[in-house]
């Protein structure tokens, strides 16, 4: 499928509801007077949201270009959106009204499931090589790509993050990354190409298959480094960071 048609509503669902999450977020922020560094990062995930999904519009030009937007959701926007917001103000998410929805979004064995499993679907050969064909379906897939990287990193900050000791959730969160680590070391030393919709395709840059596969390996091994760095902060750094992060 070309660009031209990916469907009116993707583009419109996708464009709606960041400007409802902007709109939303600039009222509490305005009213609670949060710093002006976290209305910034707030402003350059949505930002970073949007040029993600122009991204995905043609996942077969260039499997580089499909995974660099599929990380800029996940692994890149999704923390400066949570950085957005004051460590206290999260910690509200886990208190009543809004416990109805935390206790499973803000679950930490839940959002570890949902993004381990997320991404082992969308990244292993022979799953989703049928939405990789058809760029339809690059529009949900960014959108749980998203909602798995919101989940994650949630569990990754003070406040939303359900798991008390900090060491228990930096191994956490190194091991809930590190079957994308493995992932994207696996395509950058493969041999050989593992997904068969880009044996055939040219690639934006006139690369070759293997040679873009190699790229996007390394685009998702880069990615993932943010995790594994936040991860190993909590490992080894002690203390309570809620009232410095406020």
């Amino acid at each position: 499928m070309s660009a031209a048609t990916w469907p009116l509503a993707a583009w419109s669902g996708w464009f709606a509801a960041v400007g409802f999450a902007a709109a939303a977020y600039g009222i509490s922020a305005w009213r609670r007077r949060w710093r002006l560094w976290r209305i910034g990062a707030f402003a350059l995930g949505c930002t970073l949201t949007l040029l993600a999904v122009w991204g995905l519009h043609n996942p077969l030009a260039s499997m580089t270009g499909y995974t660099v937007a599929l990380m800029v959701l996940g692994q890149v926007a999704s923390p400066f959106l949570l950085l957005g917001f004051p460590a206290p103000e999260r910690a509200r998410w886990h208190h009543s009204p809004n416990c109805q929805w935390s206790v499973w979004i803000l679950d930490a064995w839940v959002a570890a499931s949902v993004f381990v499993l997320l991404t082992l679907g969308v990244n292993l050969p022979g799953v989703f090589n049928t939405a990789l064909a058809d760029a339809l379906y690059s529009a949900p897939i960014g959108f749980l790509v998203m909602s798995a990287g919101l989940m994650i990193w949630a569990q990754m900050l003070d406040g939303s993050r359900a798991i008390r000791r900090r060491w228990v959730a930096g191994l956490y969160g190194w091991l809930a990354g590190l079957p994308m680590m493995v992932i994207g070391a696996v395509w950058v030393w493969s041999g050989h190409v593992l997904y068969t919709p880009y044996l055939d395709v040219l690639c934006l840059w006139n690369l070759s298959p293997l040679d873009d596969q190699h790229y996007a390996g390394l685009v998702m091994l880069v990615a993932g480094l943010p995790m594994q760095l936040r991860s190993a902060w909590l490992l080894i750094m002690p203390g309570d960071e809620e009232s410095s992060e406020s």
